[in-house]
């Protein structure tokens, strides 16, 4: 393709698209993809918090009293060598008692009450994947030496649940998004052919190929999906970046992405997927006006 004839595509699009796309269009075309680029970000942040909750999922295994160093250490070479295991820590009596006093706070006086430790001494394991948790838990509970296992259950297998279950709809309602996104930029350009279905039709029998007159709209869709898309990006950090800081401030127990690098990369992401869906759209509505 001559350098000319890709300078003529570029230039009828751009003037096609300063010509028939009105801010109405380009408003509701941002807007879209302003709410698509939003919801990735909640999808990216629940990623973020269920990743965070999993890592901190651990199988406390406790250890019979009585135990020898030797039978410790025995347990310990058990439990690392179980398929699913990343990593295996000792907590002794001590440590433990050390621990639940923190977790109990201003409630820690009632541990006196008991006098002696009640805690066993015991191993925090951690899995490699989350999902085989309750397995892996059940293999060590079979191990002798160890008297019981506790890694939240029932809570951690909702939780995990709870998170799959949220990652399909949101990926469900995203892909109702990009369609109707694709639907609102295609009917922009829809307008254009219609007003421009004679000159198509002339153009046609002088003799001048499908892609000869499809190039120019393919053009108008890009130009249309990446300034909407500009728009949104631009909205969707600056906007992101101000909630995020009350957002801390009002729920610091509760992990989000702060970091700006991924948002910027969703940005420049939207950029692609407006011109991509753009191009798409007028592709697909241009089609049937080409059949003369």
């Amino acid at each position: 393709m001559r350098v000319s004839t890709v300078w003529y595509f570029l230039a009828e699009g751009w003037r096609s698209a300063r010509r028939n796309v009105s801010l109405i269009s380009l408003g509701t075309i941002a807007a879209s993809l302003f709410v698509l680029g939003a919801l990735a970000l909640v999808l990216l942040n629940l990623n973020y918090i269920s990743q965070s909750l999993q890592a901190r999922i651990e199988i406390r295994a406790f250890l019979e009293d009585g135990m020898s160093p030797e039978g410790v250490a025995a347990v310990k070479a058990q439990i690392q060598g179980t398929d699913g295991v990343a990593q295996v820590a000792f907590v002794s009596k001590k440590e433990g008692l050390r621990r639940l006093r923190r977790q109990l706070g201003d409630r820690a006086g009632l541990l006196d009450v008991v006098g002696e430790n009640p805690l066993p001494d015991a191993f925090d394991v951690r899995v490699g994947d989350p999902e085989r948790t309750a397995q892996v838990a059940a293999r060590i509970s079979r191990i002798p030496g160890v008297l019981g296992v506790n890694y939240g259950q029932g809570f951690t297998e909702k939780l995990l649940a709870t998170m799959r279950l949220v990652g399909a709809a949101g990926a469900a309602v995203a892909l109702l998004f990009v369609a109707a996104v694709v639907f609102i930029v295609g009917n922009t350009i829809r307008l254009t052919v219609i007003s421009r279905a004679r000159e198509i039709e002339v153009m046609k029998l002088v003799g001048a190929t499908d892609w000869f007159i499809r190039w120019p709209f393919l053009v108008e869709g890009m130009v249309v999906g990446l300034v909407g898309a500009a728009m949104s990006g631009l909205c969707l950090f600056v906007g992101y970046n101000v909630a995020v800081r009350y957002i801390a401030e009002l729920t610091p127990f509760i992990p989000i992405i702060t970091a700006p690098e991924p948002v910027a990369v969703l940005c420049l992401a939207l950029l692609g997927i407006g011109v991509l869906m753009g191009v798409v759209a007028g592709g697909v509505f241009i089609k049937r006006y080409l059949r003369v």
